[in-house]
């Protein structure tokens, strides 16, 4: 032991522990407190959301937040400044702040041992705006098309047909329509009771994103039925009735039958003939029919199946109609007609009718033609077309008439102006070269007064009767 304490080193090392320990003992002793080396660090962190506090969003509108984000730098001990970024706040107190422009400042948030250097922006300008409420009314519509041979009836609205809007004062003017949409496409059924979202439009069709809708949503009924046309009755007869008898109207339980079916067979039918027999009569003033309807070829359904047809059947009497004027249809532009004999341009008929219509019926109610169409320069023989009003025949079922009509060509009126532009022509300087179309006997004036007039071009409609 005393050899080895001897040795120079090991004395050496043990007074260094001595010392130490000493120096710590007085330390201890004094109280007096050992300062360790901190070491602080700096960082910034960028795109903190500025958080909203004590704003009335009922009452008023917020614009113009921009930018909505901060940057800070900060400065702290390295296990501080890595706390989540959570930790670190931006708030706006908008509290007791109207309507108007203002510049405000922002209030920072940090961790506990972390101190903020700088903040951007510290402060910002915000405007607010006061809302108001209006009451529009709610339109619906759709998109897309139903199944194939499906047909889109009116979306109904189950409940209320007018919504509260609410929007900043300055937008109000702008709001044209609150309008739900509807999709339709491939439906094959009626949807009931779909909730829809509304949404507010300005007039040019735009979104109000601003707007506030009370209800927000509505429930619609949709109707999807088969696709169907609705098309007129029309009643045609056969058979005769007896001698002495004449129909003064027919009339039907309904206007008209829809028929369903795909959309091309349905284009094609306009109307719905059904057909009852006068040979039924059975000598009352009225006869009732009941008519099956079934429907056409290519058709699917038809509603309703049946119909009540009423058939009036009266006494007949006669009268004769005098002065009917014979209209010339289809004329070339090229010819000029002449009626060979003056007498053809007015007929008479004996017709036939129940008393009642007979007195009714006048010369503006029969339309008698001549078609002209094809014929050329001549003398033509043109047999008289008749067409009457509903329920009135002719005394004579057969009856055959023809006119006497000569066309001839219209004269160029360029070959026959005189060499001498001064030339008298003694009516004031008139061209007398064109013949007149008809002889002064007013016929042309009479044949006017009856919807037609000799020597026209054709353009006289039968629509006229």
């Amino acid at each position: 032991m005393d050899k080895w304490l001897s040795q120079n080193n090991v004395a050496k090392i043990i007074a260094l522990i001595i010392s130490i320990v000493l120096w710590a003992m007085v330390h201890i002793d004094s109280g007096t407190p050992v300062s360790p080396t901190t070491v602080m660090n700096s960082k910034v962190i960028n795109n903190i959301k500025i958080e909203v506090t004590g704003f009335d969003s009922e009452k008023y509108v917020l614009y113009d937040l921009e930018p909505d984000n901060v940057t800070m730098e900060v400065k702290g001990k390295r296990t501080d400044l890595t706390m989540s970024f959570s930790d670190y706040r931006v708030k706006l107190d908008l509290k007791n702040i109207g309507p108007g422009t203002t510049t405000l400042p922002l209030s920072p948030e940090v961790p506990p041992g972390v101190t903020l250097i700088s903040m951007s922006p510290s402060y910002i300008k915000v405007t607010i705006e006061a809302k108001e409420t209006i009451e529009m009314p709610v339109t619906i519509v759709t998109k897309g098309t139903p199944a194939e041979g499906m047909q889109l009836g009116s979306p109904v609205l189950t409940g209320a047909d007018h919504v509260n809007v609410t929007l900043p004062q300055s937008e109000l003017q702008e709001i044209h329509k609150v309008q739900g949409t509807v999709d339709v496409t491939d439906l094959t059924e009626s949807v009931k009771g779909k909730t829809v979202k509304l949404t507010a439009y300005d007039k040019h069709g735009q979104e109000m994103k601003n707007a506030e809708i009370e209800p927000a949503s509505v429930e619609v009924d949709v109707p999807i039925n088969k696709l169907y046309k609705s098309v007129p009755l029309e009643v045609n007869h056969t058979g005769s009735l007896p001698a002495g008898y004449v129909l003064s109207g027919i009339s039907t339980d309904v206007e008209g039958v829809a028929l369903y079916g795909p959309k091309q067979s349905l284009d094609a039918i306009t109307s719905f003939p059904v057909t009852v027999d006068l040979g039924q009569f059975v000598g009352t003033s009225e006869t009732n029919y009941t008519v099956n309807l079934a429907p056409p070829e290519g058709i699917d359904a038809i509603e309703p199946t049946t119909a009540q047809v009423t058939v009036k059947i009266e006494p007949a009497a006669s009268r004769t109609i005098d002065n009917i004027s014979v209209n010339l249809l289809n004329l070339s532009e090229s010819l000029e007609a002449k009626f060979l004999n003056a007498a053809d341009q007015h007929i008479s008929l004996t017709v036939l009718g129940s008393q009642d219509q007979l007195g009714r019926l006048g010369t503006e109610d029969i339309l008698a033609t001549a078609d002209l169409s094809g014929l050329v320069a001549g003398t033509h023989t043109v047999p008289i077309a008749i067409k009457l009003p509903d329920y009135i025949d002719l005394a004579e079922p057969g009856y055959n008439h023809s006119i006497q009509i000569e066309l001839t060509e219209i004269a160029d009126p360029a070959a026959t102006v005189p060499d001498d532009p001064n030339a008298e022509t003694g009516n004031g300087g008139a061209d007398n070269s064109v013949p007149p179309t008809e002889p002064a006997d007013n016929t042309e004036t009479d044949t006017q007064d009856d919807g037609g007039t000799a020597g026209t071009n054709g353009t006289q409609s039968e629509s006229k009767l």
